[in-house]
Formats: C-alpha cells, sequence, structure tokens
C-alpha cells in the first residue's frame, strides 16, 4: 500500500487546502511535534537531541546535536514550509512575468502608435518647417537680384559721374586758357572787361561744381561699400537657408525602413548658442528690411545724382552762354572801335596831307609879299634920298610907311598861321601815331577773342556731355 504522501504526490488535482501534496504543509504542521517534548537522549550513534524549532533555529549553538553517521538541520514541517514558500515565489514571479508580458505588450502597442504619431506629426512639422525656409529663401534670392541690380546701376552711375567730372576739366581748361591768353593783350587793352569778369565767374561755377561731384562720389562710393555689405549679408542668409532648407527636405524624406538613418550620440544635445524660432524670424526680417533700406537709400542717391548732374550741365551751359555773349559783344565793340579809329586815321591822314600842303602854300604866300615889300621899302629908300626940305613926311611917305606897315603886319599873320599849321601838322603826325597804335592794339585783342578765345570756345562740351551720357 502506498502511504498517504505517495497518494498525495501522484494526484496533482489535489486539493491543496483539504488534500494538500505530502511536500507542502500538512494540517497539523503548525502544532509542536511529540519528538520534541522528549528530552535529549545519550550521544550514540542515533542521538536525536532535543530541537527547538524557534525564530532562532538558524543560529549556530541552537542546532541538534549530531553523531558521526548523519546530522540533522531541519525538521520534515520546515521542509515542506519551505516548498511552500519555493512554490509561492514562482507563482509570484510567473505571475510578474504574465503581467510584464501584458504591460510590454501593451506599451509596445501604445508607444508604437505614439512614436509613429510623433513621426507623423515631426515631418508634418519638418515639411511645413521646409516650405517656410524655402519661401524665406526665395524672398532672399528676390532681394538679392534686386539688390545686385541696384548694384550694377549704381556702379554704372558712378562711371558715369567719374566721367562727368574728366569732362568738366574740358571747360575749365578752356576758360584758364581764355584768361591766360587775354592776360597777354597790349598795354592800354588789359582791362577787366565784362568777358573777364564772366571767365572768372565761370571758373569759380566749375570748381564749386567740381567740388560737389567730388563730394557725391564720396558718397556714391560709401553707398556701394554699404549695397556690397547688404548682398553679402543677404548671401550669407541665403546660403544658411538654403543649407537648412536641403537638410530640412533630406529629413523629411526619412523614414523608419531608410539606409541612412543610425543612431547618433550627442544628436539630442541642444546647443547653448540655438536660437528661439522668434529671434530667426526677426533676424530674417531684420535682415531684409535693413537691405531693403539701403536699397532705397542707394535709389535716392542716384536720383540725387540725375538732378545734379543736369543741374550742374544747365548751370555751365548757361555761363558758357553768358560768356559767349560778353566775348561777342565785345568783340563787336572792339569791331566798331576799331573802325572808328580807321577811319580817324584816314580823317588824319587826310587832314594831315592837307596841311602840308597849306604849309607849302603858306610859304609860297609869305614868299609872294616880299616883291611888295621890295616895292615899298625901295621907294621909301629912294625918297630918303630927297635934298633939304624937300625930303618931308608927305602924304606919300606916310602913305609908304602905311603899307609897308600892312605888308609887315600880314607877313605876321601868314607866319603866324604858317607856324599854326606847323604845329597842326606835328598834332596830327602825333594823333597819326595814336591812332596807329590804338589800330595795332585792337587789332591784337580782337585776334586775340576771335581767334584764340572764341576758336577754343568752340570746342565747348555739350550738356549731355557734361552730364557724363556721352563722350566729346
Amino acid at each position: 500500500q502506498l502511504s498517504s504522501c505517495q497518494k498525495l504526490s501522484i494526484n496533482p488535482k489535489a486539493d491543496e487546502f483539504e488534500n494538500p501534496p505530502c511536500y507542502i504543509p500538512q494540517p497539523g504542521d503548525e502544532l509542536p511535534s511529540k519528538d520534541l517534548l522528549k528530552p535529549m537522549g545519550p550521544i550514540g550513534p542515533w542521538a536525536t537531541g532535543k530541537v527547538d524549532w524557534s525564530p532562532m533555529a538558524g543560529l549556530t549553538g541552537t542546532r541538534p546535536v549530531v553523531d558521526r553517521y548523519s546530522i540533522t538541520r531541519f525538521s520534515p514541517n520546515e521542509w515542506r514550509a519551505k516548498n511552500k514558500e519555493t512554490l509561492q515565489k514562482t507563482n509570484d514571479i510567473f505571475d510578474k512575468a504574465l503581467k510584464n508580458q501584458y504591460s510590454s505588450k501593451t506599451a509596445f502597442m501604445r508607444i508604437s502608435a505614439m512614436v509613429e504619431k510623433t513621426q507623423a506629426e515631426t515631418t508634418k512639422n519638418l515639411k511645413q518647417r521646409g516650405q517656410l525656409v524655402g519661401k524665406w529663401k526665395t524672398t532672399l534670392e528676390t532681394a538679392i537680384k534686386n539688390m545686385a541690380d541696384e548694384i550694377s546701376t549704381l556702379e554704372e552711375e558712378r562711371i558715369r559721374l567719374k566721367k562727368s567730372l574728366v569732362i568738366l576739366g574740358v571747360p575749365e581748361s578752356i576758360a584758364k586758357e581764355c584768361i591766360e591768353k587775354r592776360a597777354g593783350r597790349p598795354d592800354t587793352e588789359l582791362v577787366r572787361d565784362t568777358p573777364e569778369e564772366e571767365l572768372i565767374n565761370e571758373l569759380a561755377l566749375i570748381a564749386e561744381i567740381r567740388q560737389q561731384l567730388k563730394k557725391t562720389l564720396e558718397d556714391f562710393e560709401q553707398q556701394q561699400v554699404e549695397n556690397r555689405t547688404a548682398r553679402q549679408r543677404l548671401e550669407y542668409d541665403w546660403s544658411d537657408k538654403k543649407e537648412a532648407y536641403e537638410i530640412d527636405t533630406t529629413n523629411v524624406g526619412l523614414n523608419n525602413f531608410s539606409k541612412t538613418i543610425m543612431f547618433r550620440p550627442g544628436a539630442i544635445r541642444q546647443p547653448p548658442e540655438q536660437a528661439s524660432e522668434q529671434y530667426w524670424e526677426h533676424f530674417s526680417k531684420e535682415t531684409l528690411e535693413e537691405c531693403e533700406k539701403c536699397r532705397q537709400k542707394s535709389m535716392k542717391l542716384r536720383q540725387t545724382l540725375n538732378s545734379i548732374l543736369m543741374n550742374a550741365a544747365r548751370d555751365i551751359r548757361n555761363q558758357a552762354d553768358v560768356v559767349e555773349r560778353a566775348f561777342i559783344a565785345r568783340i563787336n565793340c572792339t569791331q566798331e572801335n576799331l573802325q572808328r579809329f580807321e577811319n580817324e586815321l584816314r580823317d588824319c591822314l587826310q587832314k594831315l596831307a592837307d596841311t602840308e600842303t597849306r604849309i607849302v602854300q603858306l610859304h609860297r604866300a609869305v614868299r609872294s609879299f616880299d616883291a611888295a615889300m621890295k616895292v615899298a621899302q625901295t621907294r621909301m629908300d629912294n625918297r630918303s634920298f630927297r635934298p633939304n626940305v624937300e625930303n618931308c613926311r608927305d602924304f606919300a611917305q606916310q602913305d609908304l610907311i602905311d603899307e609897308v606897315a600892312t605888308i609887315q603886319s600880314g607877313v605876321t599873320s601868314m607866319l603866324s598861321e604858317l607856324d599854326a599849321a606847323e604845329n597842326i601838322k606835328t598834332g596830327l603826325m602825333q594823333t597819326r601815331s595814336i591812332l596807329e597804335r590804338e589800330i595795332m592794339l585792337k587789332r591784337r585783342t580782337l585776334w586775340l577773342d576771335r581767334d584764340r578765345c572764341m576758336l577754343l570756345r568752340s570746342y565747348y562740351p555739350s550738356a549731355s556731355a557734361l552730364s557724363g551720357f556721352a563722350s566729346m
């Protein structure tokens, strides 16, 4: 027959509460055993000793006495209790394993759904971000093109301004050479007349315009530096956004099956210098606004240049017209004066010839009175030989005396006229010399003004050339 323990062990479906297996605590194990109440027997091969199944049973010094054949450390009750404890721990760990299996499966499904949702949202956000960055990149491309066009246009205007400065030297040289030529006017012709004053005014106007154009050229060069700096700033921002756009575009195309994905240590580290989205937007807007302000300033400066060059060309041409009118008036006046002096010289020569003829006639007239004087003097001399009282002062004698006095008075008058004619001849000769010299001076002045200065001024640049639009 089988013992009760064997019967329990072969019945796996036995009720653990009513009919527990033999390897787990049995009913009554909680009660003290009768062997434990007996005193310890003598030491021998079958010594049992007294066992106290207390909580201190496992400590040294409380174990039963052992003999040379065996040792008894635990009782059957303790063995069954230990088995129960082991089974309970096994059941507990099995329960935990089942719970962990369920929770891990649930967590995996939940986390997988959450990761897929998060990845989809991240992909959507990356796509939106890429579109936003792409929009900013396109805006920057437009701004860069506009700024490049403005730089090119401003450079053309700067070259035009430099050309205008070069051409401005032509009227300046003409005015200086005219003043230098007119400084060679002889003697009394070296006067500060209207053309001289207008030439000085022209030089002063050209110097003032040159100073203004140089200042404008400095402003253009400074503005060109600012334009290039603004374009460089736009290009740097565009380059960063292009790279960011390409990175975000690449990230949008990544998925769980991509071949380029891998673990990146430190990828989640946030750099301390990383900017916020608000600052990024503020920086982008500020860059565009500052560059647009720079472009508007450049356009305004170009418009200012147009007005400056047009006003300068107009003022120079107006002053050139004033100078030419002054030259024409002066030339006409000099020609009129020259014509008058030539007419006067002609009259002077004619009068000089008449005076010389008159002097010859006066000499002849004076000599013509010699015969009458000789007759009267001869008569008086002959009558002076009358004898005694016959030599009286009679009427005939008195008439002879009066005749001689009359002749003498006439000759004296004629000699006075002859002296006057000689003086007039001398005066006419001096006048002729003066007129001839003045005519020579006037012709020299007329040659300088008409044949030299006006010829130089015929090469005066036009208004379009002064504005820098065309060459001379």
